[in-house]
């Protein structure tokens, strides 16, 4: 059975999870069900399903949508850590707002007063949520297949022949 090639699809699919993700005005779409995560597993799988001699398992979409997510993780990571990083202050103060705890915002005021604990603040935040976009590119490479695959009751292509006539003991006639 011929081989589904997933490189190009997961490449694409993480390309829109991690680059949508990272984009200030269409981030706040990521925090509504991780929505980039959804479409760029569902676009992977598009892209598997239209690219494919047979028919693609729900498997084989989870597989796309887990290399999707690990791509576009990585992205989001690599943009959004150094972005975070660099706006620490104003994230800390915001969450320091908003709690109204006083043992909050000591801590808060600790993390935003020492570089080291910003840095392992923002790459502790970051790498979970990539790692959570995972998950969520998985269920959309799932989905993907069972909106875009129309094959799935087809039999699989048969590799046999039945001999022409006059070959393999056939009589002519």
């Amino acid at each position: 059975m011929a081989e589904a090639d997933f490189k190009k699809p997961a490449l694409i699919g993480g390309a829109i999870v991690g680059l949508l993700s990272v984009m200030p005005f269409l981030q706040m779409f990521n925090a509504c069900f991780c929505l980039w995560a959804w479409v760029g597993g569902a676009f992977a799988a598009k892209i598997l399903v239209d690219g494919s001699p047979r028919a693609i398992t729900s498997r084989e979409g989870a597989k796309v949508g887990l290399l999707a997510g690990l791509f576009g993780a990585l992205i989001f990571f690599l943009i959004e850590t150094p972005l975070m990083v660099w706006q620490m202050g104003k994230l800390l103060e915001s969450a320091a707002n908003i709690v109204r705890d006083p043992e909050a915002i000591e801590l808060y005021h600790k993390i935003g007063e020492s570089r080291l604990l910003s840095v392992l603040f923002a790459l502790f935040i970051t790498g979970f949520s990539a790692l959570f976009t995972c998950g969520f590119t998985v269920l959309g490479g799932m989905v993907g297949v069972r909106l875009f695959e129309k094959r799935q009751n087809q039999a699989p292509p048969s590799q046999w022949q039945p001999p022409q006539a006059g070959e393999g003991g056939w009589p002519q006639q």
